[in-house]
């Protein structure tokens, strides 16, 4: 019983999250910031490396411009949920992480790489240190040519005009 409830909750919670991640997106107005270098490479199908700290992962596939992109996903049961709902947005999953499978994960970003893709990585690991960069990005772009181009996400409440302002 737990095995089928289990396969429920993981064919079902990806489209919820990708769900959720939709209509966040349709209360959004999204502003680029410093993004010219980075929509100049994508524009001329230049390939790159994406890379974006763990805890800003919700909202990147709104922030990716270009057109085919494999991502580094750990192999644990989070990362078979986080593979399943960019999936859902047309990206690609490598499995592994530093922690487990790291091998198998930088094999399937290589070929993905040499297939044309861009790859994205989250330059701080599973384990953290949060916010902290590992050597991850830097060894892949070695053995790729690719650039690395950090991206983040933000968010902030529309501030309302006070009442009564005279303009």
């Amino acid at each position: 019983m737990a095995k089928t409830g289990e396969k429920i909750i993981v064919a079902a919670l990806p489209l919820l999250a990708q769900g959720i991640i939709r209509a966040l997106r349709a209360t959004m107005r999204i502003e680029y910031v410093n993004y010219e270098r980075y929509r100049e490479l994508a524009s001329k199908g230049s390939q790159v490396i994406i890379a974006f700290w763990h805890g800003r992962l919700l909202m990147m596939p709104y922030c990716y411009l270009g057109r085919r992109i494999s991502i580094l996903v750990s192999q644990s049961k989070d990362g078979e949920l986080i593979a399943r709902t960019v999936a859902g947005f047309g990206m690609d999953s490598v499995r592994g992480s530093t922690t487990r499978g790291w091998l198998g994960g930088i094999k399937g970003l290589l070929r993905a790489a040499k297939n044309g893709h861009d790859l994205a990585i989250t330059p701080d690991g599973p384990k953290g240190p949060a916010m902290k960069a590992q050597m991850g990005a830097i060894q892949m772009a070695r053995a790729t040519g690719l650039t690395i181009m950090p991206i983040t996400f933000g968010a902030s409440k529309k501030k309302p005009l006070a009442a009564g302002m005279a303009s």
